[in-house]
């Protein structure tokens, strides 16, 4: 997955997740996509900025929250270590260490890096409280005509 991967030269993908922020104030986009290489039909997550933590409030100026980054990385469900290169105020990681996986996050400005070590190190230390759910089994049916 890219963020932002309408910004890039990314080849041609069916597979884009788009996170729908509105309503949101005139200074903010109502909306984001992200890129996949996922063979899937696009799909869309509601939840608008300060819907966590008040904007005010967030480390990073693009700071997301938390449920979206779980919901972008339940959709690739064997992921088993997740790369963020722009980690920011390490909003990945701590989606991660809820899911129980493996994450490697690059920063290069140091005080959102040493911000992204402990957000993330106080969800390593609080653990899982609940085990992941079980993904759905998607069952084909058959349509019988009269």
């Amino acid at each position: 997955m890219c963020g932002g991967g309408n910004y890039f030269s990314l080849p041609p993908s069916r597979g884009f997740l788009f996170w729908d922020k509105s309503p949101m104030p005139p200074s903010y986009a109502v909306g984001e996509l992200a890129w996949t290489s996922m063979d899937m039909n696009a799909d869309k997550w509601c939840g608008k900025v300060g819907d966590e933590v008040a904007v005010k409030d967030c480390d990073h100026p693009t700071q997301k929250p938390v449920r979206l980054l779980l919901w972008c990385i339940a959709k690739a469900p064997g992921a088993q270590t997740v790369l963020d290169p722009f980690m920011g105020s390490g909003t990945t990681g701590v989606a991660c260490a809820q899911l129980g996986k493996a994450f490697t996050g690059i920063e290069r400005e140091r005080k959102y890096f040493d911000i992204a070590c402990e957000r993330i190190s106080r969800a390593q230390a609080q653990g899982q409280l609940l085990p992941p759910e079980p993904a759905a089994v998607a069952v084909q049916q058959t349509l019988e005509l009269p």
